[in-house]
């Protein structure tokens, strides 16, 4: 990866912001959102900064209640398009599961609040992403996160929402910083035969 330890997690934490529903604090993080993102990753490729900025701008003419209501429209309507990362790997599988429970223990180990969202959801998810070791974030990115999203993008692409940029402007972040999406499950040490161990760790 191009970006230091503290860049990346603050990166990483401003694209968690930027994909959680609108409220009063994110007000305050979309006026400096690309400016920072800027200061913790400077080589941020030209295309993917327009892509941004593109976004700011049509989502900034909003007011926050009509930015609530186009996030509720985008994310909650469809499953094609929902933030639930398990949802687009594994659907109604048993792994589904398995990939909650060892995300909640991902937000326990980094110290990261869960929310009223499921912990596979895209804020959490890029959060932990940010924090992992660079080879668990590479597999992590390149086998679940990005192919998760890429189907957001794919879903969004109907809706002609204005997230459709950001979630695009996402993937081309995380392509550029772990390498392109491989959709092998088979990679992640949570899908190794670790069903019973992690459901038992959860209950205790």
């Amino acid at each position: 990866m191009g970006i230091d330890a503290p860049k990346r997690m603050a990166a990483y934490d401003l694209l968690a912001s930027v994909l959680s529903y609108p409220d009063a604090e994110s007000d305050g993080i979309l006026r400096s959102f690309l400016e920072e993102l800027l200061a913790a990753c400077p080589e941020l490729a030209q295309e993917t900064q327009l892509r941004f900025s593109k976004w700011r701008d049509q989502i900034e003419s909003l007011s926050r209640e009509e930015r609530q209501e186009v996030y509720a429209r985008t994310f909650d309507m469809s499953p094609k398009c929902t933030l639930e990362i398990g949802w687009h790997l594994f659907g109604e599988q048993y792994d589904r599961g398995t990939f909650l429970v060892w995300m909640r223990g991902q937000l326990r180990a980094f110290g990261l609040a869960e929310s009223t969202d499921l912990p596979d959801h895209a804020r959490h998810a890029l959060a932990v992403l940010g924090r992992l070791e660079a080879d668990s974030a590479d597999r992590f990115a390149t086998a679940c996160v990005l192919p998760a999203l890429e189907t957001v993008r794919d879903g969004l692409r109907q809706l002609e929402s204005p997230y459709e940029v950001l979630v695009d402007a996402i993937c081309r972040f995380l392509e550029s910083q772990h390498g392109p999406a491989e959709r092998d499950l088979n990679s992640l040490p949570v899908l190794n035969g670790q069903h019973e161990e992690l459901f038992s760790a959860e209950s205790v």
